[in-house]
């Protein structure tokens, strides 16, 4: 499930960055985009992230706990392409 909602979020984010983002010459995009989330949309998990993009994590997720704590804050994402198959995960 941790998966699913991964490639659900890097697919939502690499549409958004085509709309927003800044492309790189190394196929890359960055986002700078602020996170919000009423106190119902939390409680099932949705965030928005800048004007165009709405995610949904799972919650109890650690996407779900990074987003919450990033509520109200801006956020850099970096999406680039993926050069060999790895396990998602957030880095601190």
């Amino acid at each position: 499930m941790r998966i699913l909602v991964a490639v659900a979020f890097s697919v939502v984010l690499l549409l958004a960055g085509i709309g927003v983002g800044r492309a790189y010459d190394a196929d890359e995009t960055v986002l700078t985009v602020q996170v919000t989330s009423a106190d119902h949309e939390l409680q099932e998990g949705y965030f928005s992230l800048g004007d165009q993009t709405t995610v949904m994590a799972k919650p109890g997720s650690e996407l779900f706990r990074f987003l919450a704590r990033q509520r109200g804050h801006k956020v850099k994402i970096l999406l680039q392409e993926a050069t060999a198959p790895e396990l998602s995960r957030l880095e601190r």
